[in-house]
């Protein structure tokens, strides 16, 4: 799995076609009757889009054949189904595809057609609201995971990108140094580096070496979508790390253990106690954060309009959205800075809460999806503003 980072996201909230279509479909992980029920979901989606262009956009037989025919292979494509996480976001415009697999659970499947992405089931992949990393330091194989409360999924490093063990450096190493001896170097210019050979502070500055050139190829491929990082591994192999380390959003505390990939699920388990402290503290601070800025006038609830032009400015700091909203369809005016309402959907009009939601990630903001019961105001949308509106 790779990581869907805020630039994939910004890229894809910038496309435009006639039309767009997103399509997200709950997956499964395992399956008792080789991913039928899951490919089943897809394509009744595919089925109500068809229903939809033919409807709606006025579009022939021929022209919708063309737009969803990548849909259509995908669904055909027995092996594809086979490695599911656990939402399938499919996206198609101008006859191509682009699809991302999430390790995010949704309840039901949906689409939506219209000029653009929606993007908003996306949110939770690119916000650190319950969502983190999990490195697990073995030497043999450092292994990266990202999870949630509910899943864990590994993101499988690529050995050519990232130096993910230290044993094989080490043998190599040793090898070369034995060939150097051979070649007649002498015993006094082959360096061994063996795991058996110096005392236990040489052995701890080699594995601290080792660290930061892994965390100087790990931490680029992480900063493309940021989130809060745990560690996993023997205690004596921590400090280290957190010395070679310079990412932002590494921890404190860690899962004590010497563990294998098949402890994953031990390690979800035990990361998540760690984690879920952050998780609670961190939303609880943006919701006192909410009503302790109303009376400096930088908190905004029950005006929708106000959101979205803040949202567009990048006045916004902080989105809370009902995740359950209904539509409320529109288009944004740039130019005059205006908000045009529609009481349904047409070919142009968007959903503006989804809009709302993109722009206030593309400015640098975070976008909290919330129960209607835990929103700090009456509404669908409220906010905490960086600065005042004139």
């Amino acid at each position: 799995m790779k990581i869907f980072d805020r630039n994939l996201f910004l890229e894809l909230t910038q496309k435009e076609s006639e039309p767009f279509i997103s399509i997200y479909v709950p997956t499964s992980r395992k399956s008792t009757n080789a991913y039928k029920d899951d490919q089943t979901r897809f394509k009744n989606q595919l089925s109500q889009v068809e229903k939809d262009l033919e409807k709606n956009w006025g579009m022939d037989e021929r022209n919708i054949s063309k737009a969803l025919r990548p849909a259509h292979q995908l669904l055909e494509d027995f092996n594809f189904w086979q490695h599911n996480s656990d939402l399938l976001a499919v996206f198609l415009a101008d006859g191509e595809m682009e699809y991302f697999q999430v390790p995010f659970p949704r309840e039901e499947s949906m689409n939506f057609i219209g000029t653009k992405a929606f993007t908003m089931p996306l949110v939770p992949e690119l916000n650190d609201d319950g969502h983190y990393y999990l490195l697990l330091l073995n030497l043999d194989r450092i292994r990266l995971y990202e999870a949630t409360r509910d899943v864990i999924q590994e993101i499988i490093l690529d050995e050519k990108e990232v130096a993910v063990s230290f044993t094989v450096e080490e043998e190599i190493a040793e090898n070369q140094g034995h060939l150097q001896g051979q070649g007649g170097v002498g015993s006094a210019g082959a360096m061994y580096h063996g795991h058996d050979g110096g005392s236990d502070e040489e052995k701890k500055t080699t594995i601290l070496n080792y660290f930061h050139r892994m965390t100087n190829m790990l931490e680029p491929l992480l900063y493309k979508n940021p989130l809060p990082l745990y560690l996993a591994g023997v205690d004596y192999l921590i400090p280290l790390f957190r010395e070679a380390s310079k990412y932002n959003h590494l921890q404190d505390g860690h899962v004590s253990g010497a563990f294998t990939e098949k402890d994953v699920m031990s390690l979800h388990q035990k990361s998540w106690q760690l984690a879920s402290d952050y998780f609670s503290s961190e939303r609880r601070k943006r919701m006192n954060d909410f009503e302790e800025k109303q009376s400096e006038g930088l908190s905004i609830q029950n005006d929708k309009t106000a959101l979205i032009k803040a949202a567009h400015s990048g006045a916004l700091d902080t989105l809370f959205v009902d995740e359950k909203h209904e539509h409320v369809w529109g288009t944004f005016d740039t130019q005059k800075h205006q908000v045009n309402y529609q009481e349904s959907k047409d070919k142009h009009s968007h959903c503006l809460i989804d809009l709302t939601i993109s722009q206030t990630i593309k400015n640098g903001g975070k976008v909290f999806l919330m129960n209607s019961d835990s929103l700090p105001a009456n509404d669908i949308m409220a906010g905490i503003l960086r600065y005042p509106l004139s």
